[in-house]
């Protein structure tokens, strides 16, 4: 009995470790709020740089939202919201999961590599050319918070925090 016990406790543990976020959280249609740098950039090229992306995006590139179907389908849509920006739609396929992921950074002149299994969001478009890696840092009924790459200029991402707010239907 007490085996069985244990083994109950075990495998409980073992599924809540790597069963951290139920896929149901995800769905819904979720419409970004901020954008946070790491590094300050300049964005809008109006000489000033920050961090906040929000004040560096103009009106149509802060329209942006993200919908997770539960059938793991998802779209993304940029400027659909606002009057006089180009509408675009792009589909993807989504899943999470965890995965490990590597940070090098250098301290004191050594490199470090920090490896960690968080869970991640991937959206993958149908041709496999643009795919999207997003870290999960939270996820609760109202709130997404996403960390990736988001681009800085046509040739170049930065890292950065994207706090998506989920819409009511």
């Amino acid at each position: 009995m007490k085996r069985i016990v244990a083994s109950l406790i075990v495998c409980f543990l073992f599924i809540t470790l790597y069963a951290q976020y139920d896929t149901a959280q995800f769905t819904g249609v979720w419409v970004l709020q901020s954008v946070k740098f790491k590094h300050p950039v300049d964005l809008n090229k109006d000489g000033y740089r920050s961090s906040d992306a929000f004040w560096e995006f103009d009106d149509c590139r802060k329209d942006q939202q993200l919908e997770l179907f539960p059938d793991f389908n998802a779209k993304t849509y940029y400027g659909s919201n606002k009057t006089g920006c180009t509408n675009e739609v792009k589909l993807y396929k989504w899943n999470i999961r965890e995965e490990l992921v590597k940070e090098v950074k250098y301290e004191l002149g050594k490199r470090v590599v920090d490896e960690r299994r968080p869970t991640v969001l991937k959206l993958n478009d149908a041709t496999g050319s643009d795919a999207k890696v997003f870290v999960v840092i939270g996820v609760d009924e109202n709130i997404l918070t996403l960390k990736g790459l988001v681009k800085s200029s046509a040739n170049t991402t930065e890292e950065a925090i994207l706090i998506y707010r989920k819409r009511k239907k």
